[in-house]
């Protein structure tokens, strides 16, 4: 069973490619469940992009001709990644290949809503024809079926590796933002949360403001509210560097505006480290608040610096978060899990 996955160039920094990167590099697949992977999006300037995807199709097609694709998983987002996968799925289905649509956009709606009517119809359009949209949550299907009523809809959660124990260091105490810096992951208010809780917090709780984005504006908003003592690193980690943060993590706060179902609540909730978000999109199917971890209401900066200080004030709190949390991702947002109803998918669209 030959399965074509298509998404950003690996290299990419984001959660849509941390999934892909996730799927890929999983051991436990069926035998005879090939992926084939080929990437229709590269970060390298316009001319570049168009090179990149003008490249992806021709090897696209040619696999298509010679009858090397069953199905096709084409990870999508908005805007020029919808229309690219559009473009993709329509030539698919003239070779009668089987096309899966995972949405992984946090603004897709506010995308579709400002496109005009002919340009709506078109995504319609590209909607119904996919023989399965997956959505991150059942709170996402209205966003796929309330634009299209005969389009097939399923949510399937993102999913991380886990290991069986609960690795959280009770003495860690670092408070972490991981993704893209700027207004949309709530990175400004959580500055403004830490001026308001700067004079009560312990001085061994540092913050780590980690991903690529706005790093300069981010940087110079520490220096004007006084909080370079508080800030331990400001920019892109990975690795080695990475790990070290993560492992010293006491708590992690992602206090965003428009999300899917992001990557690093699941990846710091398998590693037991409580957390502090807002209940938009797909993150109250993960976290009930009080239960496995904390909600806030997006933009109210001072529910979000009550929540940081009443964690790092409660060693109990966060321990029995942590638990409920690790639980939480070993039954219900494993790799494992996600995989076998992938290849179940897989099976059903190419029978």
């Amino acid at each position: 069973m030959q399965v074509l996955v298509c998404c950003s160039d690996l290299s990419y920094k984001g959660g849509m490619v941390s999934v892909v990167k996730g799927y890929l590099d999983y051991r436990g697949w069926d035998e005879d469940v090939a992926l084939r992977f080929v990437p229709t999006h590269c970060d390298a300037g316009k001319a570049g992009l168009v090179a990149c995807f003008a490249k992806a199709l021709v090897r696209i097609v040619g696999m298509a001709r010679r009858g090397e694709i069953d199905v096709a998983h084409l990870h999508v987002s908005e805007r020029g990644s919808f229309v690219r996968k559009g473009l993709l799925l329509k030539i698919l289905k003239r070779y009668g290949v089987p096309v899966v649509l995972h949405h992984h956009g946090a603004e897709f709606e506010l995308w579709y809503s400002g496109l005009p009517g002919w340009a709506r119809r078109w995504v319609d359009g590209v909607l119904s024809a996919a023989d399965l949209n997956i959505v991150l949550s059942r709170r996402l299907i209205p966003m796929i079926a309330g634009k299209a009523a005969s389009a097939r809809v399923e949510a399937l959660y993102n999913a991380v590796a886990v290991g069986p124990d609960n690795p959280y260091g009770a003495g860690a105490r670092g408070v972490l933002l991981l993704g893209r810096l700027g207004e949309r992951k709530g990175v400004y208010d959580l500055l403004e949360a830490m001026a308001m809780i700067d004079g009560s917090l312990p001085r061994d709780v540092k913050f780590y403001l980690c991903g690529d984005g706005e790093v300069d504006e981010v940087r110079e908003r520490v220096e004007r509210l006084g909080l370079g003592h508080r800030v331990a690193h400001v920019g892109w980690i990975s690795g080695e560097e990475k790990e070290r943060i993560l492992v010293g993590t006491m708590i992690n706060v992602l206090p965003s505006y428009n999300e899917g179902l992001p990557m690093t609540i699941l990846e710091t909730m398998a590693r037991g480290i409580p957390n502090v978000s807002t209940p938009i999109a797909s993150i109250p199917e993960v976290i009930t608040d009080g239960v496995t971890g904390l909600l806030v209401a997006p933009g109210d900066v001072a529910a979000l610096a009550a929540a940081i200080e009443r964690l790092a004030s409660d060693a109990g709190l966060r321990s029995a978060i942590s638990e409920a949390s690790h639980e939480l991702i070993v039954s219900r947002f494993s790799l494992p899990r996600a995989i076998a109803r992938l290849t179940e998918i897989y099976r059903t669209l190419i029978k």
